[in-house]
């Protein structure tokens, strides 16, 4: 395919989980001052710790790329596992390529996935595109998570959860997967490697289902016409 002149848009998906040793980047955590007994400030420090470790994953600074997924027309790419950073790296390399001169949608795309690539093609020395991340845009970028909550994702609370797999549900798009992002981690710490693809496979086969009932994207019959 020439990636210079297909402009149909891309889907992606990345899953994440903390550097080995994010703590080199950490300062240290601070028990409460209030504490005297040396095993409450042990077991504060331990919960601390704890509580910090489940949010590596969601921070660029400390967190890597585990696997990436994209579908352009024509079908989804092979999931990209990311086992050691040479091959985060080659998938960076190849998705930045596959992008160009595309709009790329993703659910939460702007406020997470993207930032994510960035920061890591910062830090791992690959080349990256200048997007518009910003909130009231489209240029070039279609942000599905911003699209079902009016851009106001971060205080538009209501009864129903607003993540992809409760939208996929509310417009009848079946979802079967039932891992989530926050089960990669442990995945990824057990070596489960064909668990973190599927699920990466599965989300972005829902995330495409997603955008063509939002019109992002033309229906399949359409699209093969074309």
């Amino acid at each position: 395919m020439n990636f210079a002149t297909d402009v149909s848009p891309i889907i992606v998906d990345i899953e994440t989980a903390g550097l080995p040793n994010a703590a080199d980047y950490l300062d240290p955590v601070v028990p409460d001052a209030r504490l005297k007994d040396p095993e409450k400030i042990k077991a504060d420090i331990a919960d601390k710790e704890a509580a910090r470790v489940q949010k590596l994953a969601l921070d660029w600074n400390v967190g890597r790329i585990v696997a990436m997924g994209w579908w352009i027309k024509g079908g989804i790419a092979p999931v990209h596992v990311c086992i050691h950073e040479a091959d985060e790296a080659a998938a960076l390399e190849a998705f930045w390529r596959h992008s160009r001169n595309r709009t790329i949608v993703g659910y939460n795309v702007k406020g997470f996935d993207l930032k994510f690539m960035i920061q890591r093609s910062r830090y791992l020395g690959v080349a990256y595109p200048m997007l518009d991340l910003g909130k009231y845009t489209r240029k070039g970028i279609v942000d599905l998570f911003l699209e079902l909550t009016f851009n106001d994702g971060t205080y538009d609370q209501g009864a129903m959860r607003r993540t992809l797999h409760a939208f996929c549900r509310r417009f009848g798009i079946p979802v079967n997967d039932s891992i989530n992002g926050k089960d990669i981690p442990a995945l990824v710490a057990a070596g489960e490697w064909e668990k973190v693809s599927a699920h990466v496979t599965s989300d972005v086969e829902v995330t495409v289902a997603l955008s063509r009932k939002l019109g992002v994207l033309q229906p399949a019959r359409e699209e093969m016409a074309l």
